[in-house]
C-alpha cells in the first residue's frame, strides 16, 4: 500500500473558520476558537494519522493588512507556512469582507497546489454556494472547490479525500499516536488566552499574552499537575480590568481555563494566574520576540 504524507496550510482572512476546521479535521480540541477575529497568533500544528497517510495541518493567523508590529509578526507566520506547505487550503466564506484579499491569497498560493474551501455552508442556500463555487472556478481558475461547514462537521471527509489525492508519497514524520507537535506548556497557555478573549471585551484581548512560568507534572504518588502562568497586558488600567473587582474576573478565567486543561490532560490541575504589565509590548519587536511572536 502506498503511504502518503505532507504539510497542508490552512490560510484565509480572520474569523473565516480555520481553527474550527482544524479541530474538526483532527477530532480533537487543539486550536482555540472565539467569536473575535485574530484569535490565532501562532502556527498551530495538527497531525491526522490514517492507515495510508499522515497529514500535517498548519493553522495560521488570519491574513489581513496591518502595519502594527504584532500583526506584522503574525503575517510572518502566514508567509512562512505558505512556503512550507505541499497543499494549500484557501478558506473563504459567503459575504467575504475583502474578496480581493481572498483572490490575492489564492494567487500567492498558486492554483496547482490549492483547494478553495468555502466554509459556513450552513449560512446560505445550496444555490448560493453552487454559484460561489462556479465563480471561483471561472474567475480565479480554481481547480478544486470544496463546500463545507466546519462548525457543523459537513464536508470534512470530502476535504480530507481531496487533500489525500494531492499529497506526495512519503514517510510518517511523527509517531502514529501524536496529534500535534506542541507541548502541554504551549497548549495550556493557549487555553488560558482563549478564556481571556472570551471573558474580556473590546481591546483588552488583543493587548494580552500568556506565559507559562512553571509546569510541574505530578510526582510519583501524586495526581495534580501544577501550573503557574502570567497574563501579560500593556497598561496598568488593563491589569485592573483583568483582575476584576476583588479578583472576580481572574478567578473566573482561571476556573474555566483549568477545566479545559484538565479535560486535555485527563487529570487534575492546580492553576495559579498572575497579571503583569509590559508597557506597549505589542509595539516592541524585542518584547514580541521574548513572548514568542517573532520568528525572525
Amino acid at each position: 500500500m502506498t503511504f502518503k504524507s505532507g504539510y497542508v496550510a490552512l490560510i484565509g482572512q480572520p474569523n473565516v473558520g480555520k481553527s474550527t476546521l482544524l479541530n474538526a479535521l483532527l477530532g480533537e480540541r487543539l486550536a482555540i476558537v472565539t467569536n473575535k477575529p485574530q484569535t490565532t497568533r501562532h502556527r498551530i500544528t495538527g497531525i491526522l494519522n490514517e492507515d495510508d497517510c499522515q497529514i500535517i495541518f498548519l493553522d495560521t493567523p488570519g491574513y489581513h493588512e496591518s502595519s502594527k508590529p504584532l500583526n506584522q509578526a503574525m503575517l510572518e507566520v502566514v508567509d512562512a507556512v505558505m512556503g512550507d506547505a505541499d497543499v494549500m487550503c484557501v478558506m473563504v466564506e459567503p459575504g467575504s469582507p475583502d474578496p480581493n484579499l481572498d483572490r490575492h491569497l489564492f494567487e500567492r498560493a498558486g492554483k496547482d497546489r490549492t483547494i478553495v474551501v468555502i466554509n459556513k455552508a450552513d449560512k446560505v442556500s445550496k444555490a448560493e454556494f453552487q454559484a460561489m463555487a462556479e465563480s471561483y472556478r471561472d474567475k480565479w481558475g480554481a481547480k478544486e472547490v470544496i463546500v463545507m461547514s466546519a462548525l457543523k462537521d459537513l464536508g470534512v471527509a470530502s476535504l480530507i479525500d481531496a487533500i489525500k489525492e494531492r499529497l506526495p508519497e512519503g514517510p510518517a514524520y511523527y509517531p502514529q499516536d501524536d496529534y500535534t507537535d506542541h507541548n502541554m506548556r504551549f497548549i495550556a497557555s493557549e487555553l488560558i488566552r482563549e478564556e481571556v478573549f472570551k471573558q474580556m471585551q473590546q481591546e483588552i484581548p488583543y493587548s494580552t499574552a500568556v506565559t507559562i512560568d512553571s509546569y510541574k507534572e505530578p510526582r510519583e504518588g501524586q495526581k495534580i499537575t501544577e501550573i503557574a502562568a502570567t497574563i501579560v497586558v500593556e497598561r496598568e488600567s488593563q491589569k485592573g480590568m483583568v483582575i476584576g473587582k476583588k479578583g472576580a474576573r481572574i478567578k473566573q478565567i482561571g476556573k474555566l481555563a483549568r477545566a479545559k486543561i484538565e479535560e486535555m490532560i485527563g487529570g487534575q490541575v492546580f492553576l495559579e494566574l498572575n497579571v503583569r504589565v509590559q508597557k506597549d509590548w505589542t509595539k516592541d519587536d524585542a518584547r514580541l520576540k521574548e513572548l514568542g511572536y517573532k520568528i525572525s
